[in-house]
């Protein structure tokens, strides 16, 4: 892989991880803070490498690894969020069947009492 596609993965990851960590904490240079902090790196070289700054250098082989780090943690959490989702999802769905199956139950119930007496 070449540097500046090393480069281009690393900035999408890290923008991802402070939009992340943006819509966690409610503040965009907190989110730069707090990400640049977790990979040994400061707010201003985050800021900088995701928005393609001249000025920022391109980030050593340890940042490259914190990045990949951070953003494989990220990626599990977020698998692990959108599992529990659908299990809740499944168990709700399955109150609603039941709910469905017994309110279907009492119907054919009620209609087959009516046909009864009539």
């Amino acid at each position: 892989m070449s540097t500046a596609a090393l480069n281009s993965l690393a900035r999408s990851a890290l923008s991802e991880l402070v939009a992340r960590e943006e819509h966690r904490v409610g503040s965009r240079m907190l989110a730069y803070s707090n990400i640049a902090k977790r990979i040994g790196s400061s707010s201003s070289w985050v800021r900088k490498f995701i928005v393609n700054s001249n000025e920022a250098k391109e980030p050593r082989l340890t940042l490259f690894q914190n990045i990949r780090v951070h953003y494989d943690n990220l990626c599990s959490r977020v698998e692990q969020e959108n599992r529990d989702d659908e299990r809740r999802l499944r168990l709700i769905k399955g109150e609603f069947d039941a709910f469905d199956q017994s309110v279907t139950s009492q119907a054919m119930g009620q209609d087959q009492a009516g046909m009864g007496e009539g």
